[in-house]
């Protein structure tokens, strides 16, 4: 079901699915929720706002797991997410002096596996920058405070807090180069293994946006877990498009799940994209998400650094995309935060890992109505305390067909393969064979 609305001072969107599946062997029947909703609106013009969001999804609970391509398959690995959030917020231009924004976020986040540390989020966030008045130096002070709730079973487990004060300085050397410095101070409050979390910080880089199609941005500086960097890159032309980025922060599972990180519903696999814009395509998610690295449960606090990058070729028929990523994700808080929900030594597995691979995605278009599309990804996922890796691959030829104005059939073929490495425990090798066959009608 769908719901799109969109008035003067609102809009909304849900989408929810329900799956029925029944498994014809076993004779197990399972019922799968997915939703996916937010909406926006205007309480006072041009002052007060309010945004809302709620997300039912199934992901992949853990690397050392089977990692499931949907949520029809019984890897055994698969876990229910939930997540909310409500944030009204303030805005107002002082003239071309300066704009300033004041919101509040309460958010949550919770899972159907056992042990896990369902969590509530208060947030506190205030900024105020410097207008087009300020046309050499730009300003602007930003305030963040984050107060996160964890209770288990009913019972309370603490809290943690996340806090940020941060100047910025802007210089406009020219019209297309600024520099660009930031200095302030985090106090956070949670049990680190990894020295004192609180700490002074800075940053120096640049932005540069020689033409309206391109924008470069870099950073680097010092945080209280060491070295820090940051950058992004975007470039477009008539037939081709560049991305890629880097982002390094403290978060949690929680804080990451509120960005998204679905697995496909049971029937998505089998709409596999067919839209000639390669923007479209490369948005779609399909089946580009198969391959996207996986945000596993944890309860504790990790420095997240992510790297991902992709270039769009789009023609007349044929479209391609090459995509990559590196995810590395290490544990600030002790190990025995996920004793109870993974078992100790799972819990050093996952201290420090790392995932890295990327996909290609060919589509063909056959004709004005018929596309085929040939997927292949790969993705390592390395944990590094123990020097296992686990090598992940899958790979998908589907094709589509538009049968006539409100009618489309798709016909996917998918293989999954794992292998693991450098362990006694080979369990978790397998592989898997899918058709998939689907028929949609609008009316």
């Amino acid at each position: 079901m769908s719901l799109t609305g969109n008035g003067r001072h609102f809009n909304a969107n849900a989408n929810y699915t329900l799956n029925n599946l029944f498994f014809a062997n076993s004779g197990r029947t399972l019922i799968r929720h997915q939703l996916n909703s937010n909406g926006t609106t205007e309480v006072l013009r041009d002052l007060f706002f309010v945004d809302g969001r709620a997300a039912i999804l199934q992901q992949n609970a853990f690397l050392f797991g089977s990692q499931a391509p949907d949520n029809a398959n019984l890897s055994g690995n698969t876990r229910n997410i939930r997540t909310w959030s409500i944030s009204p917020y303030a805005r107002h231009r002082f003239k071309n002096l300066a704009s300033g924004e004041v919101r509040y976020a309460r958010s949550g986040v919770s899972s159907s596996q056992r042990n896990f540390f369902n969590n509530s989020s208060d947030a506190f966030i205030a900024s105020l920058n410097s207008g087009s008045a300020f046309r050499t130096l730009g300003w602007g002070i930003n305030y963040t405070h984050t107060e996160i709730s964890r209770k288990r079973a009913g019972m309370d487990l603490g809290k943690i807090e996340l806090e940020r004060t941060t100047g910025t300085l802007r210089y406009v050397v020219t019209s297309q180069f600024s520099l660009i410095g930031t200095g302030g101070y985090e106090r956070n409050s949670f049990i680190s293994i990894r020295g004192k979390p609180s700490s002074h910080f800075w940053t120096a880089g640049f932005s540069w946006a020689p033409t309206r199609r391109t924008n470069l941005s870099a950073s680097a500086g010092e945080r209280f877990f060491g070295k820090t960097f940051s950058g992004s890159f975007d470039h477009r032309t008539r037939r081709t498009l560049w991305n890629a980025s880097y982002v390094e922060d403290i978060t949690t599972f929680g804080q990451q799940s509120l960005l998204g990180g679905a697995i496909l519903d049971a029937g998505s696999l089998g709409q596999l994209p067919g839209l000639g814009d390669s923007t479209n395509l490369l948005n779609q998610g399909l089946p580009l998400n198969v391959s996207d690295p996986n945000n596993f449960l944890t309860n504790r606090l990790f420095l997240l650094k992510r790297f991902q990058a992709s270039l769009t070729l789009n023609g007349r028929k044929n479209s391609l995309i090459f995509r990559v990523f590196t995810l590395s994700r290490k544990s600030f808080s002790p190990d025995q935060e996920d004793a109870d929900l993974i078992g100790l030594q799972n819990a050093l597995l996952t201290r420090d890992t790392r995932q890295t691979g990327g996909n290609v995605l060919w589509n063909h278009r056959l004709g004005p109505r018929t596309n085929i599309n040939v997927n292949f990804g790969y993705t390592q996922f390395q944990f590094n305390a123990t020097s296992q890796t686990n090598d992940n691959i899958i790979a998908t030829l589907g094709i589509n067909k538009q049968l006539s104005e409100k009618i489309n059939a798709s016909l996917l073929y998918r293989h999954l393969r794992r292998l693991t490495k450098n362990t006694n425990n080979f369990s978790n090798d397998f592989s898997a064979n899918a058709i998939t066959a689907a028929l949609n009608m609008n009316f």
